[in-house]
């Protein structure tokens, strides 16, 4: 299969990258100008700043759109490059998936569209995303809806992905508090947030399925089992052989991002998942 690929360099789309080229795609990798070109692929460099620099792809059969904002924290000084790179470039890059005659059009969203839900997070839910990152993906899905009449769209909902290599994000942060002894900080009166989480290799898996099985529609994609922040620490603690420290803010516990994963149920083996212990484990290269 021809795929094009951005954000074949980021902390997913490096294991996605190995992953199709080991299963002997042929793949073109759109990265910005400066950056390494992954071994056994094509590459075109652009920035997806500005995209409209971009004027046609290569022939390809599915277009896997991974790349993100580097800005996504920076609000509201890095909006301009939020909303350029997450959902200009989306609109741009599904047009010219169109001219190209691509078959399937696969975009990388997130569980963050289902800020201030309750209880578990169905993809049908009536979308209020509270934060502008959040709200610029879902502005990008909802661009690329039009565009199932030229091809397949899938849309990913990423719920928490974590593995070896990412920093400053909850599990890398919780994984240091827990190494040097500080206090893991919890919400509410019970666990801290509860939510669902994704070993990386599974989330790129699951792209990879995507593609090769032309999946389209919206599909949570997170491991089965839902945790809670002091679930994480305790099990970190645990592998590491130390004992982790709790405080509690004072601030109510937020709503939980839990994903309901019966639409990927469907189509994917959601036992395939790690589970939270054997992604920890492999995040921190821990042997049993």
């Amino acid at each position: 299969m021809r795929i094009l690929l951005t954000g074949a360099n980021g902390f997913i789309g490096g294991r996605l990258t190995s992953l199709l080229i080991e299963r002997e795609h042929e793949l073109t990798c759109l990265l910005r100008p400066g950056s390494t070109v992954p071994s056994g692929t094509s590459v075109i460099h652009e920035d997806l700043a500005r995209s409209e620099g971009l004027k046609k792809l290569p022939a390809v059969d599915t277009v896997i759109h991974l790349a993100q904002s580097h800005e996504y924290r920076n609000f509201p000084g890095g909006a301009a490059d939020i909303l350029a790179v997450n959902t200009s470039a989306t609109a741009h890059l599904a047009d010219l998936a169109r001219r190209a005659e691509a078959q399937q059009f696969i975009f990388a969203s997130t569980a963050s569209v289902y800020s201030g839900a309750n209880g578990s997070c169905r993809e049908e839910a009536k979308l209020q995303p509270h934060d502008f990152y959040a709200a610029s993906k879902l502005a990008a899905e909802t661009l690329l809806r039009p565009y199932v009449r030229y091809f397949k769209v899938c849309v990913l909902r990423l719920f928490t992905p974590y593995g070896p290599g990412q920093r400053n994000r909850l599990i890398p942060t919780l994984t240091q508090r827990v190494r040097e002894h500080h206090p893991v900080t919890l919400d509410g009166e019970g666990r801290g947030l509860r939510l669902s989480v994704a070993y990386v290799d599974d989330v790129a898996a699951t792209f990879q399925a995507a593609a090769e099985h032309g999946w389209q529609g919206t599909y949570n994609v997170a491991a089965a089992e839902p945790t809670s922040v002091q679930d994480i620490a305790e099990t970190i603690g645990r592998l590491l052989g130390e004992n982790p420290m709790f405080v509690r803010t004072g601030e109510p516990e937020p709503s939980p991002l839990i994903a309901d994963l019966a639409h990927l149920a469907n189509l994917h083996d959601l036992q395939g998942f790690r589970s939270l212990e054997q992604g920890l484990r492999s995040t921190m290269s821990i042997r049993l």
